[in-house]
């Protein structure tokens, strides 16, 4: 176990939205030098806290002005493991997750149209275990990507 103190928060907050920044840029801005900001950067990285760096694409300079959820509700023989590589195939799918209650599998997918959509939702009705599905289509969305805030209390225990 380590704590992440102050500064390495402020680092993870900083990388969340800019994550090009300079090591010298990322310490201006948290009180640290280049070479310290290196190290607890690396060593963030180390602890699998820092999992990834990934760039933000606008969905709809790709085409895709639409946005909804789709929630699958399998049969009481298939499991979400079972069915999973299946859904992986479909690229529409930008989310999938596991869900407690009425349904089992919550996606996020992003198409061009509405034709798309229903298309993708045949394709996911298709799947072997997928016994009912329903979708909900985003009209706007307010926050999305939002960088996460480590708590002072939550990321005191990060294990190795």
């Amino acid at each position: 176990m380590f704590h992440l103190d102050a500064r390495d928060r402020a680092i993870l907050l900083v990388l969340q939205r800019e994550s090009r920044l300079s090591y010298a840029e990322i310490g201006s801005r948290v009180g640290l030098s280049p070479a310290a900001v290196h190290d607890r950067v690396k060593k963030l990285e180390r602890r699998g806290v820092i999992k990834a760096y990934k760039i933000q694409v606008d969905p709809e300079a790709l085409g895709l002005k639409l946005t909804a959820f789709v929630s699958i509700r399998l049969d009481n023989n298939s499991t979400v493991r079972e069915i999973q590589p299946n859904l992986e195939q479909l690229h529409q799918i930008e989310e999938m997750h596991s869900i407690a209650g009425e349904t089992d599998i919550l996606l996020k997918v992003r198409t061009t149209d509405t034709k798309t959509l229903e298309t993708l939702i045949y394709r996911i009705k298709c799947v072997p275990g997928v016994a009912r599905i329903t979708s909900t289509i985003v009209l706007s969305t307010a926050l999305e990507g939002r960088p996460l805030v480590p708590s002072e209390c939550g990321a005191q225990a990060v294990s190795d």
